[in-house]
């Protein structure tokens, strides 16, 4: 009986950490994404919607989606981004609520402190990272329904 026990035990332990396992190593097709569009065409971004997506972000990535990720505020937000353990250089687009351009960066890669923080200098809603190679304008997000749709799933 004891032996059963312990097998099953084992089992179990075994399966919760394939588990964990999997959810840690979630694949690009797990990864939300929602449609919109930039200077009015579409573009499908993957989404980070709450406090924790947001710091995550692209690092560790060893390539920027090529629609890049989008950064949505529950409000209107200042304050910068930074790039520590950030792999790749990336050009970030700052909206705001109406999905008008605020300013446009180019982020480098930093591996280990200190790092730089880029900051707008303006308030903004939406932050788009985007490759550093991506030659889009990007001076309108949309469109506003959608934006708004996503503003509300925002935490």
């Amino acid at each position: 009986m004891a032996y059963r026990v312990a097998v099953r035990a084992v089992v179990v332990l075994g399966m919760t950490l394939v588990a964990i396992a999997a959810a840690g190593t979630a694949s690009s097709a797990d990864r939300a994404t929602t449609t919109l569009r930039l200077d009015g065409k579409p573009i499908l971004p993957e989404v980070a919607l709450t406090s924790a997506q947001r710091a995550v972000g692209l690092m560790r990535r060893e390539r920027a989606p090529a629609d890049g990720m989008l950064f949505v505020f529950p409000g209107p937000t200042a304050g910068g981004f930074w790039m520590k353990n950030t792999l790749v250089p990336l050009k970030i687009v700052f909206f705001d609520s109406a999905g008008r351009r605020v300013r446009t960066m180019r982020m480098t890669p930093c591996r280990e402190e200190p790092c730089a923080v880029y900051d707008p200098g303006r308030r903004y809603r939406f932050a788009l990272e985007l490759p550093s190679t991506d030659t889009r304008r990007a001076a309108r997000l949309g469109p506003l329904a959608s934006l708004r749709a996503l503003v509300r799933r925002a935490s």
